[in-house]
């Protein structure tokens, strides 16, 4: 290993430690605020995944962001896990999960080809159709409920976009009163994200060869970043904002 591929994996840690400790205000939303006027609070440059938080007192809106196919190629393949800890320790408390990815895992030339084959308004409807169905999990009471995008009654609301601006866009709200069923005056909520599955052999034998070829490359890299499959899991910590738009003191 070179020393310049030694300093690459040393500063690789270091964010992915500095991200995990440091702690970002989230906006006040005050239902007047346009979500997308707002810059994001957080990048993570691995998987060109960008972050919002709002809060107010009845909900919390999170908005994962990204312009890049290949990122969004690891979520149709491999699904998107948004894990929540309400105490800011970086644990699996609460999650929202598209469990349900493609039975046939697309190389990058096939999903460039894929989104090609779209125009704004044909893939806006695409994103809802293909991406209905999500998982719901609350580890502190040990249950897992599989609901959908459509389903009018559901607490937990998921919306998905496109724009020209934004490739994918997705903003899940979900209430206080779920995160924190105990009122607190300090509430530091942390963020993970990482995919639902795993690539697997049976995932792997659905590829090229030419992927196939890659993977096996990648394997023999030393690095964080070498998985070029799946999402890495990383976690952001968010201190939720009062109605003055300040940290909760």
């Amino acid at each position: 290993m070179t020393r310049k591929h030694i300093l690459v994996i040393f500063i690789a840690v270091i964010l992915q430690a500095c991200a995990s400790s440091v702690k970002f205000t989230s906006y006040w939303n005050s239902n007047h605020d346009s979500f997308s006027q707002k810059q994001a609070l957080f990048y993570h440059s691995a998987d060109k995944i960008s972050i919002k938080v709002f809060n107010n007192n009845q909900f919390v809106d999170i908005i994962l962001e990204t312009n890049s196919p290949l990122t969004l190629r690891k979520i149709y393949n491999l699904g998107l896990s948004l894990w929540i800890d309400p105490n800011g320790k970086s644990k699996n408390v609460y999650a929202v999960n598209f469990p349900l990815p493609t039975d046939f895992p697309y190389t990058d030339k096939q999903f460039r080809s894929y989104l090609s084959g779209f125009n704004k308004v044909e893939y806006q409807e695409e994103l809802l159709d293909r991406f209905q169905a999500y998982e719901i999990i609350d580890s502190r009471i040990n249950e897992s409920v599989l609901t959908s995008t459509i389903a009018n009654d559901e607490i937990v609301k998921v919306k998905l976009k496109t724009t020209d601006q934004v490739l994918f866009s997705y903003q899940c709200r979900i209430p206080v009163q779920i995160l924190y069923p105990i009122d607190t005056d300090k509430k530091v909520i942390s963020i993970g994200i990482s995919s639902v599955n795993m690539a697997n052999e049976e995932y792997y034998s659905a590829m090229s060869s030419k992927q196939v070829i890659q993977k096996n490359l990648d394997e023999l890299k030393a690095g964080t970043y070498q998985n070029k499959f799946e999402l890495d899991e990383w976690w952001v910590n968010f201190i939720l904002a009062d109605n003055s738009g300040l940290m909760i003191k």
